[in-house]
Protein backbone atom coordinates (compact mmCIF):
# COMPACT_ATOMS: atom_id res chain seq x y z
CA UNK A 1 0.00 0.00 0.00
CA UNK A 2 2.88 2.56 0.62
CA UNK A 3 3.87 2.21 -2.73
CA UNK A 4 0.56 3.46 -3.78
CA UNK A 5 1.01 6.68 -1.82
CA UNK A 6 4.41 7.23 -3.00
CA UNK A 7 3.16 6.30 -6.59
CA UNK A 8 0.24 9.32 -5.84
CA UNK A 9 2.53 11.98 -4.00
CA UNK A 10 5.00 11.10 -7.40
CA UNK A 11 1.78 11.96 -9.65
CA UNK A 12 1.06 15.08 -7.61
CA UNK A 13 4.99 16.40 -8.06
CA UNK A 14 4.76 16.17 -11.61
CA UNK A 15 1.81 17.79 -11.48
CA UNK A 16 2.97 20.09 -9.62
CA UNK A 17 5.89 20.75 -11.83
CA UNK A 18 3.32 21.16 -14.77
CA UNK A 19 1.38 23.94 -12.65
CA UNK A 20 4.99 25.57 -12.53
CA UNK A 21 5.72 25.28 -16.20
CA UNK A 22 1.98 26.66 -17.13
CA UNK A 23 3.10 29.46 -15.13
CA UNK A 24 6.63 30.18 -17.36
CA UNK A 25 4.23 29.74 -20.25
CA UNK A 26 1.77 32.31 -19.01
CA UNK A 27 3.97 34.63 -18.30
CA UNK A 28 6.21 34.16 -21.36
CA UNK A 29 3.02 33.90 -23.51
CA UNK A 30 1.62 37.34 -22.17
CA UNK A 31 4.91 38.95 -22.45
CA UNK A 32 4.89 37.93 -26.33
CA UNK A 33 1.76 38.97 -27.10
CA UNK A 34 2.01 42.75 -25.06
CA UNK A 35 5.07 43.06 -27.21
CA UNK A 36 3.49 42.25 -30.40
CA UNK A 37 0.45 43.61 -30.01
CA UNK A 38 2.13 47.34 -28.78
CA UNK A 39 5.76 46.73 -30.34
CA UNK A 40 4.91 45.52 -33.33
CA UNK A 41 1.44 46.30 -33.97
CA UNK A 42 0.73 42.65 -34.68
CA UNK A 43 -1.29 40.72 -32.01
CA UNK A 44 -1.29 37.05 -32.60
CA UNK A 45 -4.47 34.78 -32.61
CA UNK A 46 -3.27 32.14 -30.50
CA UNK A 47 -1.88 33.77 -27.93
CA UNK A 48 -5.68 34.41 -25.71
CA UNK A 49 -6.83 31.08 -26.22
CA UNK A 50 -3.83 29.37 -25.31
CA UNK A 51 -3.60 31.84 -21.98
CA UNK A 52 -6.74 30.95 -20.65
CA UNK A 53 -6.12 27.14 -20.96
CA UNK A 54 -2.65 28.03 -19.56
CA UNK A 55 -4.77 29.86 -15.95
CA UNK A 56 -6.85 26.14 -15.67
CA UNK A 57 -3.57 23.85 -15.95
CA UNK A 58 -2.47 25.88 -12.90
CA UNK A 59 -5.12 25.52 -10.96
CA UNK A 60 -5.72 22.15 -11.86
CA UNK A 61 -2.76 20.93 -11.65
CA UNK A 62 -1.22 22.40 -8.47
CA UNK A 63 -4.65 21.90 -6.55
CA UNK A 64 -4.15 18.26 -5.81
CA UNK A 65 -0.70 19.69 -3.99
CA UNK A 66 -2.99 22.51 -2.37
CA UNK A 67 -4.62 19.41 -0.90
CA UNK A 68 -2.10 17.34 0.22
CA UNK A 69 0.00 19.75 2.25
CA UNK A 70 -4.08 20.86 3.95
CA UNK A 71 -3.69 24.07 2.47
CA UNK A 72 -7.09 23.79 0.97
CA UNK A 73 -9.88 26.40 2.67
CA UNK A 74 -11.10 25.55 5.62
CA UNK A 75 -12.95 27.03 8.63
CA UNK A 76 -12.47 25.27 11.72
CA UNK A 77 -13.80 27.29 14.23
CA UNK A 78 -16.21 25.75 15.13
CA UNK A 79 -14.35 22.62 15.34
CA UNK A 80 -11.37 24.39 17.21
CA UNK A 81 -13.87 25.76 19.78
CA UNK A 82 -15.54 22.28 20.40
CA UNK A 83 -14.90 20.04 22.70
CA UNK A 84 -11.89 17.84 20.97
CA UNK A 85 -13.41 14.49 20.77
CA UNK A 86 -16.31 16.59 19.09
CA UNK A 87 -14.18 18.34 17.22
CA UNK A 88 -11.81 15.77 15.83
CA UNK A 89 -15.26 14.08 14.33
CA UNK A 90 -16.31 17.44 12.53
CA UNK A 91 -13.56 17.38 11.23
CA UNK A 92 -13.55 13.57 9.84
CA UNK A 93 -17.31 14.98 9.01
CA UNK A 94 -15.48 17.66 6.44
CA UNK A 95 -12.98 15.56 5.03
CA UNK A 96 -15.97 12.67 4.18
CA UNK A 97 -17.44 15.30 2.64
CA UNK A 98 -14.46 16.42 0.71
CA UNK A 99 -14.49 12.79 -0.88
CA UNK A 100 -17.49 12.73 -1.70
CA UNK A 101 -17.50 16.31 -2.91
CA UNK A 102 -14.20 15.55 -5.43
CA UNK A 103 -14.92 12.09 -6.05
CA UNK A 104 -18.52 12.59 -7.97
CA UNK A 105 -17.16 15.78 -9.73
CA UNK A 106 -14.24 12.99 -10.65
CA UNK A 107 -16.32 10.92 -12.08
CA UNK A 108 -18.71 13.40 -13.88
CA UNK A 109 -15.59 15.43 -15.22
CA UNK A 110 -14.23 11.95 -16.37
CA UNK A 111 -17.23 10.96 -18.24
CA UNK A 112 -17.65 13.99 -19.88
CA UNK A 113 -13.77 13.62 -20.71
CA UNK A 114 -14.56 10.37 -22.35
CA UNK A 115 -17.25 12.36 -24.35
CA UNK A 116 -15.44 14.82 -25.46
CA UNK A 117 -12.56 12.45 -27.11
CA UNK A 118 -15.13 10.53 -28.32
CA UNK A 119 -16.82 13.61 -30.30
CA UNK A 120 -13.55 15.51 -30.47
CA UNK A 121 -15.14 18.56 -29.20
CA UNK A 122 -13.12 21.52 -29.33
CA UNK A 123 -13.22 24.71 -27.55
CA UNK A 124 -14.95 27.74 -29.14
CA UNK A 125 -11.52 29.94 -29.73
CA UNK A 126 -10.19 30.83 -32.67
CA UNK A 127 -7.05 28.28 -31.68
CA UNK A 128 -8.50 24.76 -32.40
CA UNK A 129 -7.67 23.15 -28.58
CA UNK A 130 -9.38 20.15 -27.79
CA UNK A 131 -11.58 20.87 -24.89
CA UNK A 132 -10.48 17.03 -22.98
CA UNK A 133 -7.15 18.74 -22.64
CA UNK A 134 -8.77 21.07 -19.96
CA UNK A 135 -11.69 18.73 -18.45
CA UNK A 136 -9.26 15.93 -18.29
CA UNK A 137 -7.28 17.71 -15.93
CA UNK A 138 -10.09 18.59 -14.13
CA UNK A 139 -11.06 15.43 -13.86
CA UNK A 140 -7.43 14.12 -12.11
CA UNK A 141 -7.22 16.64 -10.32
CA UNK A 142 -10.67 16.30 -8.41
CA UNK A 143 -9.79 12.84 -8.60
CA UNK A 144 -6.17 13.47 -6.92
CA UNK A 145 -7.85 15.48 -4.23
CA UNK A 146 -10.16 13.17 -3.07
CA UNK A 147 -7.83 10.90 -2.22
CA UNK A 148 -6.14 13.19 -0.23
CA UNK A 149 -8.99 14.34 1.32
CA UNK A 150 -9.35 10.38 2.13
CA UNK A 151 -5.84 9.58 3.22
CA UNK A 152 -6.26 12.75 5.57
CA UNK A 153 -8.88 11.29 6.92
CA UNK A 154 -7.20 8.18 7.49
CA UNK A 155 -4.67 9.93 9.33
CA UNK A 156 -7.24 11.38 12.23
CA UNK A 157 -7.66 7.88 13.30
CA UNK A 158 -3.81 7.45 13.79
CA UNK A 159 -2.52 10.17 15.34
CA UNK A 160 -5.58 10.46 17.44
CA UNK A 161 -6.37 6.82 18.58
CA UNK A 162 -7.21 8.21 22.17
CA UNK A 163 -9.81 10.31 20.84
CA UNK A 164 -11.60 7.89 18.29
CA UNK A 165 -11.84 5.12 20.86
CA UNK A 166 -15.03 5.38 23.75
CA UNK A 167 -13.60 6.91 27.59
CA UNK A 168 -13.94 4.42 29.98
CA UNK A 169 -13.78 5.23 33.38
Amino acid sequence: MRWLLRLHDGLTDASFWGATLAVAYLTLVTAWEVFGRYGLQAPSDWAPDTAAVSFAMITFLAAPMVTRNAGHARMTFVAERAPAAVGLWLNRLVLLIGVAACALCAWYGAAETARQVGRGVMMIAVTPIPKWVVTGVIAYALASMAIYFLRHFAATFQAHPAAAAPAQD
